[in-house]
């Protein structure tokens, strides 16, 4: 990272994210993405909504490289990301997926992966901002307990002490998986807490399963069968009644018939 962390300067030129007709097969002759054509801002979320199977986390997961593009490009900063040293891409790429992995490691060590020069003061400063912090503290070990010897974390901890990871990166633009979803009620209040601290100034990309926790970002994308269908805030895709609209009916459905029970997976 730069000495200017987190300044305007440093994040909002490096920090714009272009999908230039990207196109991406994982076998020959089926294509998942079709041509996607997408801009990302810093200090803006973009969330990807679309039917499961549309091809949103394929998207998202060809940010980091976890997968090439097969056909078009994708540029942060102007340069291609296939370009950057692996080290420099995750400079500028942070993501929070679903599937945490955690190594067995110190949970300190867990923390400090991207930035491991990082002091004790640093690495704290990141977990209380991630709200994980006390739970830490109350290890056996404190931070030096290692994950899955002494310290046993749930999804939703894991989840944050992830989030704790990102701060601490402090890449200008961020990939999310919003599958907070297993995560019980309690933590997932703890967890929208965090990522609002993490967002904040970043260009941010998230992965949509539930419609209703993302009404408030910038601007939604809606991929339907590889390709962009739709784009627009939400009270725009409400009204133009088309694919959006549908999955809201449908994803307001199914959260009345979940009401009825708390919801904690306890």
């Amino acid at each position: 990272g730069s000495t200017t962390l987190g300044s305007d300067h440093t994040h909002s030129a490096a920090g714009v994210v272009r999908f230039e007709n990207v196109h991406f097969s994982y076998r020959e002759g089926v294509e998942v993405l079709r041509g996607v054509d997408l801009t990302l801002q810093p200090g803006t979320i973009t969330a990807l909504v679309g039917p499961s199977g549309a091809g949103k986390s394929t998207l998202a997961a060809l940010l980091p490289r976890f997968h090439d593009v097969t056909g078009g490009r994708i540029t942060i900063g102007g340069a291609d990301i296939r370009e950057l040293a692996p080290e420099e891409l995750y400079d500028r790429v942070g993501f929070v997926f679903q599937d945490v992995r955690l190594l067995r490691d110190t949970v300190r060590a867990n923390i400090a992966i991207a930035r491991q020069s990082a002091t004790d003061v640093e690495i704290e400063q990141a977990a209380r901002a991630a709200r994980i912090h006390d739970r830490i503290l109350a290890l056996p070990n404190g931070y030096d307990s290692v994950i899955g010897v002494d310290a046993h974390l749930s999804g939703g901890e894991a989840q944050r002490l992830s989030i704790a990871r990102a701060l601490l990166a402090d890449s200008p633009v961020l990939v999310l998986d919003e599958a907070t979803a297993f995560a019980d009620p309690e933590s997932e209040a703890e967890i929208q807490t965090a990522i609002a601290s993490l967002v904040a100034g970043r260009t941010v990309l998230v992965i949509a399963h539930r419609l209703h926790t993302i009404t408030g970002v910038d601007s939604i994308v809606v991929v339907d069968s590889g390709r962009v269908v739709e784009q627009g805030t939400h009270t725009d895709l409400l009204a133009a009644g088309g694919t959006y609209a549908r999955l809201w009916r449908a994803d307001a459905e199914a959260t009345a018939h979940l009401t009825g029970h708390d919801g904690g997976l306890r």
